[in-house]
């Protein structure tokens, strides 16, 4: 007999609850907000578009929660079998990113000192730091990490790929807090960011012919 699934665990519960948070905080702060909450910021802080009070205080968060709900369902009810320390990973990203950003979108209307860029910056740090930590404990996977034909189909390559590059993402998150609040902030984030991605992905390619030539 198999065993019945469910979604419906503590840490649906907790990760579901963080996503919503901010719209607590949105009705204790309602006499201090305006008429209405920028919902996106461009390039030069400015806000791109907003919504009327009510609306931007629920929809990120109910739009993450959704998210969050939708993640739960998938992984709970696939027939693949997923390594654990991976689905702990996954199923906090979401609230990780859900509960402070929410809240940012509600004390920047009403005049907090940091400009958005540097907040998602810090986030986005923070969180290549713990996958960074991860990376190296996980097995080959289809959720997270460097998903390339030759890493899925090789446990030693995986091994060997995922250990440099999580040394790289916690190298990459320390990098991004370290600039985010200087003149080149911007630029250092792309230009890094975009550097990691590429190192990971050459050195999986090197990493994968230099096995096949051992085996042969």
């Amino acid at each position: 007999m198999s065993e019945k699934k469910s979604i419906f665990n503590l840490t649906f519960f907790i990760t579901s609850l963080l996503c919503l948070v901010p719209i607590a905080v949105g009705f204790i702060l309602w006499d201090k907000l305006p008429e209405s909450i920028p919902q996106q910021y461009g390039y030069n802080d400015e806000a791109t578009w907003s919504l009327p009070k009510l609306w931007g205080i629920i929809t990120l968060p109910i739009f993450m929660f959704i998210i969050n709900l939708v993640m739960h369902l998938i992984i709970t009810f696939s027939k693949k079998e997923y390594n654990q320390k991976v689905v702990n990973v996954t199923y906090w990203i979401i609230p990780i990113l859900a509960c402070p950003v929410g809240i940012f979108m509600l004390l920047k209307p009403i005049g907090i000192k940091i400009e958005t860029f540097q907040f998602v910056a810090i986030i986005l740090g923070i969180l290549f730091m713990i996958i960074g930590n991860y990376l190296p404990k996980t097995e080959p996977n289809h959720i997270i990490g460097v998903r390339a034909p030759w890493t899925m189909n090789n446990p030693e390559v995986w091994r060997k790929v995922h250990r440099v590059s999580g040394f790289v993402l916690v190298l990459l998150g320390l990098f991004i807090l370290i600039t985010c609040f200087t003149p080149i902030g911007k630029v250092a984030f792309i230009a890094a960011t975009v550097f990691a991605v590429i190192f990971m992905l050459v050195y999986s390619i090197i990493m994968a012919v230099k096995y096949n030539k051992t085996e042969k």
